[in-house]
């Protein structure tokens, strides 16, 4: 696994060691915001648009002294929200072909160019100009590394598999395909963005039918806005982010976690979804631990992406060590994966913890982007069966390898529960 992994491993020293005074009243802002002067549309009034607000809108306001916190559809490490989302939109009725930045918190569509023979097309390996929807999904580091700092470099890749798995959540609810788009030029959509190296384009996602004819170059380059009031450079992130963007993989299409979900259900389960606290440890049953999985396992080996878990409360299914679905130990493990989980009641009260690895280390980005969007296809299916989910980004690294018995490197950890 590619050296920025390595040396952000977390173990029973490093925690006591590394620990540092953070003070929210410094938080950076989490919500770009471009200037007055772009042109908006509100989302709710375009038919074809209905739903899209499902992608990364607000779910919840929380009201504190020192101002307002904001839930959104998707998850975040420690509830930072590094992601922002851009839309090209070509070919839909009523609304300007165009490149659109994604405003969560008034709704609307922020245009940022007029699209004409150009795209972002351009800058993917099918050139081809796309009808209907593209969407970026991009980071800006330090909403992140304020927290984290060089660790930061894994929880904005997961972030990103968060938010690629609510766009393409809401696209289910709005009846649309999806396709994963992990090979393009990034740091050439930066530049023509106006990014700097505070904002990285992550992946792509194409709900669209290609036409006949290439898009070209993009016209002009957009306007730098920073996506934070203020910036610590973090030279580890952005050498970690050059150093593993480009890798050559091909899109994936037909994802089929949510085709016979009723749709009204699946909004429902977007909106009300949570990060909990804490778990009563009451057992799940074997027939909501068999539809919270069901296709998981096969989706992830085909990306590189070994799913383990610890079974510790699901009724009629054995107590133990099991990986990609297949019984590895018997035994009682709830202990085990507290003491992984940097000590916290949620890896051990869970009914099952679920340990992501890879050892594909060209694909680096990618197997923590997709462990991001599996672990929200869980946090939604999880949802659907009444029962509550929570991501672990902190954990002892070897610790975990030595348990679970493999060479790979540990990406994320989830538990879920009564």
């Amino acid at each position: 696994m590619v050296i920025c992994h390595q040396q952000t491993k977390h173990s029973f020293i490093s925690i006591r060691k590394n620990s540092f005074f953070l003070d929210w009243r410094t938080q950076p802002k989490n919500f770009k915001i471009y200037p007055h002067f772009h042109q908006r549309f509100k989302i709710d009034d375009y038919e074809e648009l209905k739903n899209l607000n499902l992608i990364g809108g607000i779910t919840y306001e929380k009201q504190y002294p020192q101002g307002s916190y904001y839930l959104r559809t998707n998850p975040s490490a420690g509830g930072l929200y590094p992601c922002e989302i851009y839309i090209q939109i070509r070919g839909i009725k009523g609304i300007l072909n165009g490149i659109y930045h994604y405003e969560s918190k008034s709704a609307t569509l922020c245009l940022l160019h007029e699209l004409n023979s150009d795209g972002v097309e351009f800058y993917f390996r099918d050139k081809r100009q796309q009808k209907g929807l593209t969407f970026l999904v991009s980071t800006i580091y330090f909403r992140s590394s304020w927290k984290y700092q060089n660790r930061s470099i894994r929880y904005i890749l997961l972030d990103s598999g968060h938010q690629l798995g609510s766009i393409y959540a809401a696209l289910c609810v709005m009846g649309k395909e999806s396709e994963f788009v992990f090979d393009f030029e990034k740091r050439e959509l930066n530049e023509m963005f106006g990014f700097r190296d505070d904002e990285m384009m992550m992946c792509a996602l194409n709900s669209s039918t290609p036409k006949e004819v290439e898009a070209k170059k993009l016209t002009q380059q957009l306007s730098y806005v920073s996506g934070c009031d203020y910036l610590e450079k973090n030279e580890f992130v952005e050498d970690a982010y050059k150093q593993s963007c480009s890798y050559e993989s091909q899109n994936i299409s037909k994802i089929n976690f949510f085709n016979s979900t009723p749709k009204e259900q699946l909004k429902d389960a977007i909106m009300k979804r949570r990060s909990i606290r804490a778990f009563k440890q009451t057992p799940i049953t074997c027939s909501e631990f068999d539809y919270i999985v069901n296709g998981l396992f096969e989706f992830a080996t085909t990306y590189s992406i070994d799913i383990f878990y610890t079974v510790h409360s699901v009724e009629s299914k054995k107590m133990g060590l099991y990986k990609n679905g297949t019984l590895v130990k018997e035994g009682i493990f709830h202990e085990k994966s507290k003491y992984l989980s940097l000590e916290q009641n949620l890896g051990g009260q869970s009914a099952v913890t679920f340990y992501f690895t890879s050892d594909d280390a060209p694909n680096y980005q990618k197997v923590n982007i997709l462990s991001g969007f599996l672990a929200q296809i869980i946090y939604l299916k999880s949802e659907l069966q009444g029962v509550g989910c929570s991501g672990i980004g902190a954990y002892y690294d070897d610790k975990a390898k030595e348990f679970l018995g493999t060479t790979n490197s540990i990406l994320y950890l989830l538990a879920i529960g009564k």
